[in-house]
């Protein structure tokens, strides 16, 4: 049997999510919520549209793949999770992507990646060539390449404020 043409193949959203709860919760006990919420929702046939499935989640953090048409729908599904067994536990989605890795790397890990640039810059004072300035916001392409190079990032951004602690 031949594989399908990416043409005919079903395009599928990655829902990126935080879970914020008063004890640990089961990545087959949040599944089981999520479907009950659906079905509470959308019921049976809704939920069979969605194709909803828990990709990933370590606790507080996770992924849930649909329908690229049925985004809002899961989002409304996760907005309405309160408990789950017996624990109070509140959803919040953190945004959406076409695929895994573009979702983990943009939502998933977003406070190591702020924290590691900041902590390139900010302890270092940088002296460099101003590229862009808008209000009170200045990106700069530091003399020194290697703290670019550490942060993975093209440029530098700094406030004023920033600049006059750093002087």
């Amino acid at each position: 049997m031949k594989p399908l043409r990416p043409t005919l193949r079903d395009s599928f959203r990655y829902v990126a999510f935080t879970l914020s709860s008063e004890e640990p919760v089961r990545t087959r006990d949040l599944q089981a919520e999520i479907f009950k919420a659906a079905k509470s929702l959308f019921g049976d046939v809704g939920v069979s549209k969605l194709g909803i499935k828990v990709v990933m989640f370590d606790g507080t953090k996770g992924l849930v793949r649909c329908h690229y048409r049925h985004v809002p729908d899961v989002q409304a599904t996760l907005a309405t999770i309160g408990k789950i067994e017996n624990n109070r536990v509140r959803a919040t989605v953190v945004g959406t992507s076409g695929t895994i890795k573009a979702a983990i790397e943009k939502y998933l890990q977003i406070d190591e990646r702020i924290r590691r640039i900041i902590s390139s810059y900010v302890t270092v004072p940088v002296s460099g060539k101003a590229v862009r300035m808008r209000g009170k916001e200045i990106d700069i392409i530091p003399e020194d390449r290697e703290i670019v190079d550490r942060a993975g990032v093209q440029f530098i951004g700094i406030t004023i404020d920033d600049n006059e602690r750093l002087i």
